[in-house]
């Protein structure tokens, strides 16, 4: 199963992607985080960190589709770590062609939303479905992080997203210094607002229960 964490320009997917891999992996998953963002940021987390305890491999290509499926054991979660879709277009619709689960990440801000129809992100996704063995695009969920505690923006654009027909996680990503310096300190997902996405893609059917194919 590949998981795609996609943005149209910086909005904390390599934050996400990081804390995302480390939560499925404490849940036993079989975890590997693949790279496709030349500013190899996920790379010099895992350098920094001494080390993930999974995998870590650089496939910042457009041949990522090729490139990536055919290694991929049984029952194995790729998190993809993609770059910024305004600027690698190519890269994005490579992952997304072979992805079983697009994750968009965004704050609940108005630049943010608007850099997405602007794009427009929906366009992008909805492209790569000729290209799918299926026909169709990834089922593609939005996932609100750098949110605020009780700020009535999240709710207000929660609403706006999901009457334009976008998937929105109820999860949502605190805006927290032990995601922002996560960098600098080791990660532990358990309790954290990423194992509560685990529980939430569970739940929903996205991501099938550890030990069930």
């Amino acid at each position: 199963m590949i998981i795609a964490h996609i943005s149209p320009r910086t909005a904390g997917k390599t934050t996400s992607v990081g804390w995302h891999a480390h939560a499925l992996h404490e849940r036993e998953y079989p975890v590997t985080a693949y790279e496709a963002d030349y500013s190899r940021q996920l790379a010099e987390w895992d350098a920094q960190a001494g080390g993930f305890p999974f995998p870590v491999q650089q496939q910042a290509s457009p041949l990522f589709y090729k490139n990536v499926p055919p290694t991929m054991a049984p029952g194995q979660i790729g998190i993809v770590d993609c770059g910024h879709a305004e600027d690698h277009r190519s890269i994005v619709q490579s992952v997304l062609r072979v992805a079983d689960l697009a994750i968009l990440n965004t704050a609940p801000t108005a630049a943010d939303i608007d850099r997405i129809e602007r794009l427009p992100m929906r366009e992008l996704i909805d492209d790569v479905a000729v290209l799918r063995p299926d026909g169709t695009p990834p089922p593609t969920w939005v996932l609100f992080n750098r949110t605020v505690a009780g700020a009535a923006a999240t709710k207000q654009y929660r609403e706006y997203l999901e009457e334009d027909g976008w998937n929105v996680f109820s999860t949502t990503i605190p805006h927290r210094q032990k995601y922002a310096r996560s960098v600098l300190e080791p990660v532990t997902a358990r309790g954290s607002a990423y194992d509560e996405l685990v529980t939430e893609t569970v739940d929903r059917g996205l991501l099938p229960e550890m030990g069930v194919e």
